[in-house]
């Protein structure tokens, strides 16, 4: 019976070691075709030329049927977005589709800084989600209050965001004039680049068979031209990859063969700061003072319906809610005093005058405000200014309902590619007039502006 036991355990140990064999040796046989592929991808123009056609194949090949689909590949249509959606951009929440931006939000004195991490994929395939770290500190309030002895609002944190997004949906007359037109005028652009690569191309195999030993001392030619031939192809087929992506979105945007292109997207992030904000407090303007701190911390969720039509222009509708650590002195639940004179600050009496709007009078608290806003932002067919309305509602302690008029301006390049954006804003502050109550409706109402800057590539 024994013997019968250990004949199955070395049988049982047999076959696991055939099947961990068998494992190892598919995970090797993939691992070195994977290998095999990359070395051997776009190693000559045909193959450079195959891929591109099977990107514009599957394009053509769209059913048109329906009014929906395909007219551009997926990375074209990722540089169409990113330019027109990249034509609002007010806050540091707004979605760019360019690895670096900046917004400046002069009502508030802030700077964000944003950096987004997306790796673009080698398939031709729409951008699915990233995520975004932004870099917000306070800068107009504290130089202001450094030349007028006035309070400040240090602020310093960082934003961590994650971004999904949908399919982007293009619908044009069904099986009409505008698919067959942009088939026809993709098929041109094609047989264009073609042309040009096989030229290139052939430039660059005579100048490598110029190269002789001589030239390049302590190398073998063989290898030395492999490897300059390996990375030459590499660079050609991103580049054209690239120019026939571009060049259809830049098709789609002259030629306007599309009756609507629609997008979507969520956003979810949280915010933490690095340095406390520092008040000085006291009950009454006679009474002790307290320094009192709070670190402000948000968290949000937004999501966004975009529409793009050649006729009415760009809709961006936005609801969003979220939540954050706000003070009594943010909310208006305090006065700024103007004392002058000996102060009493923790129980010592001190001689220098705490004055010009330092010190904030009652009663001081942290608390939590949950938030939910909409916006509408439109921008004609064509034209730079377009406008936007924001309203927000708070809840708990501080309950304000507060709204933004915009007028958003958009400044292209020569390309016609969006490069700054500015927002001139009108800010209507509770206008429920529940929170502040001994204002004037007048001291209620601002003016604000937001600049946005997207820069360096597209996320692609």
């Amino acid at each position: 019976m024994g013997l019968r036991q250990s004949d199955r355990l070395r049988a049982t140990k047999t076959h696991l070691t055939m099947v961990f064999s068998y494992c190892l040796m598919r995970l090797w046989i993939v691992a070195v075709l994977s290998f095999a592929t990359l070395l051997s991808r776009a190693q000559t123009p045909d193959q450079i030329i195959t891929q591109l056609r099977e990107v514009n194949n599957k394009v053509t090949s769209a059913p048109c049927n329906s009014g929906e689909g395909m007219l551009i590949s997926n990375k074209a249509m990722n540089i169409f977005l990113s330019n027109k959606i990249s034509s609002y951009l007010s806050d540091g929440t707004d979605l760019s589709l360019y690895k670096n931006y900046v917004n400046l939000n002069a009502s508030e004195g802030r700077l964000s800084i944003s950096h987004n991490f997306h790796q673009p994929v080698d398939s031709d395939d729409y951008v699915r989600g990233f995520i975004v770290i932004s870099a917000r500190v306070n800068v107009a309030n504290t130089y202001a209050a450094r030349f007028s002895n006035k309070y400040f609002n240090n602020q310093l944190g960082f934003t961590l965001q994650k971004t999904w997004m949908g399919k982007p949906v293009t619908r044009y007359n069904s099986c009409g004039t505008q698919k067959q037109a942009m088939d026809a005028k993709r098929a041109i652009l094609l047989h264009s680049l073609e042309t040009e690569l096989k030229r290139k191309a052939a430039d660059y195999e005579l100048a490598l068979d110029a190269v002789n030993q001589t030239e390049i001392p302590g190398q073998d030619i063989g290898t030395a031209k492999n490897t300059l031939r390996r990375d030459f192809y590499a660079a050609l087929r991103a580049e054209y990859f690239r120019k026939f992506s571009e060049a259809q979105s830049d098709l789609l945007v002259e030629t306007d063969n599309y009756s609507l292109i629609t997008d979507n997207w969520t956003t979810f992030g949280v915010y933490l700061s690095v340095i406390p904000q520092k008040f000085q407090v006291s009950t009454e303007p006679n009474t002790t003072i307290t320094q009192r701190h709070n670190y402000p911390a948000e968290v949000f969720l937004s999501h966004t319906r975009f529409f793009e039509s050649p006729k009415v222009g760009r809709v961006f509708f936005t609801l969003s809610g979220k939540g954050f650590i706000n003070n009594a002195v943010q909310s208006g639940a305090l006065y700024q005093a103007d004392v002058s004179g000996p102060t009493t600050i923790n129980n010592e009496t001190d001689v220098i005058a705490v004055n010009k709007g330092n010190r904030f009078i009652g009663s001081y608290r942290n608390f939590f405000t949950p938030v939910v806003a909409g916006k509408l932002v439109y921008i004609p067919g064509n034209s730079h200014v377009g406008v936007s309305f924001r309203m927000e509602k708070n809840f708990g302690s501080y309950h304000a309902l507060n709204s933004i008029i915009g007028v958003p301006i958009v400044l292209i390049d020569r390309r016609g590619v969006p490069a700054i954006n500015f927002e001139c804003q009108l800010l209507l502050s509770d206008m429920g007039n529940s929170t502040i109550t001994n204002q004037l409706p007048g001291n209620k109402t601002s003016v604000g502006l937001t600049v946005g800057i997207p820069f360096s590539k597209i996320v692609y």
